[in-house]
């Protein structure tokens, strides 16, 4: 793929901004998908680049380590060591990189460390004989995840808006549904559809009801942050009661299919009973969707806004319970959408 110069600018620019500070060559190589040969290219080495970018270049001979050779060396300690390695360890067994390097790198104290392995190595199976080590509790507090930005990939996170840098934070944060729903409202909206937020306080009403009048169809969405997981079945009545209620109303409007909507962080084995019960008693399909899936979502309609719209995002609610990335890579592939880093 030919890439000029402007280009591979904007992808230094975005990912500096994802981590906070420069990137190192191999960094950027492998979270962009620029290929060093095309770097060559058009500045002839990375530190030209770096240089263009108004960075400061690496001293000759410091070495760079990537995060993951920050986190296989934590880890490697912890295993030895049976127990999370205080610093006093780190020094005395002579590890790298040095102390001081790890607040470079993260921006955190030495304390701090613990719950960035456990964000970085929970879905990673080579970590699963210590990753119960990391499984302490806090002012009675189960550790919770940190920053966003781990629980993404690149290729999603560099289209997505500052603005919901929190948002995967609200979604696990039950004291935060407010901030939780309106976060929700104003992802559909930037999907393209006509919302209206309704939010806690107003009786028996969804957060949100998305229309894509274009296409005749309507959205009834629920958002519930919680810290663990949500269980459908709990508020089926309340449910039916303002389904009912505002299928009616969208009906006369033009809007001759409404799907019921639910987003939270995550979800419980899905039970089929309470699905069936929404279903006979309303007519309506429901579809539960993760946080992180929902951005992944927007993050390729802001890459391809008119590929992706609201025609053929209305494939992904006529699955009859939970969406999952699956769903969106055969969208993906149907529309011939690359799901992968350039």
């Amino acid at each position: 793929m030919n890439i000029d110069k402007e280009q591979i600018k904007e992808k230094y620019l975005k990912l500096k901004l994802l981590l906070g500070r420069q990137p190192g060559s191999k960094e950027f190589y492998k979270e962009t998908g620029i290929s060093e040969y095309q770097v060559i290219q058009n500045f002839h080495k990375y530190t030209s680049l770096v240089a263009e970018m108004g960075d400061f270049q690496k001293s000759f001979g410091e070495k760079y380590y990537d995060v993951e050779e920050y986190w296989n060396n934590y880890g490697d300690l912890t295993r030895k060591l049976n127990k999370i390695p205080s610093s006093s360890e780190w020094l005395f067994y002579k590890c790298k990189p040095l102390k001081t390097s790890f607040f470079k790198k993260f921006g955190k104290n030495w304390t701090e460390l613990p719950s960035l392995f456990y964000n970085y190595a929970i879905n990673k199976s080579e970590w699963n004989d210590i990753i119960h080590l990391f499984l302490f509790e806090k002012k009675d507090e189960a550790i919770k995840l940190n920053d966003d930005a781990s629980q993404l990939e690149f290729k999603y996170l560099q289209f997505l808006p500052p603005i919901l840098n929190s948002f995967l934070t609200f979604s696990i944060e039950e004291g935060k549904n407010n901030q939780f729903e309106k976060q929700v409202n104003l992802i559909f909206q930037m999907l393209g559809f006509e919302t209206a937020y309704f939010g806690q306080g107003t009786g028996r009403n969804p957060d949100t009801i998305a229309k894509a009048s274009q296409f005749g169809y309507a959205l009834l969405i629920d958002a519930k942050a919680r810290r663990e997981v949500y269980q459908i079945g709990t508020e089926d009545r309340k449910f039916i009661e303002y389904i009912k209620t505002h299928t009616n109303n969208l009906n006369r409007t033009g809007h001759s299919i409404v799907y019921f909507v639910i987003v939270s962080s995550e979800f419980k084995p899905i039970a089929e009973t309470p699905l069936k019960n929404i279903m006979k008693a309303t007519n309506v399909v429901t579809t539960l969707i993760k946080a992180s899936t929902l951005l992944k979502l927007l993050s390729k309609k802001i890459e391809y806004p008119s590929t992706l719209n609201l025609e053929s995002i209305k494939e992904l609610f006529l699955n009859h319970g939970l969406i999952t990335d699956n769903h969106l890579d055969k969208l993906f592939a149907k529309y011939k959408i690359a799901n992968i880093t350039y």
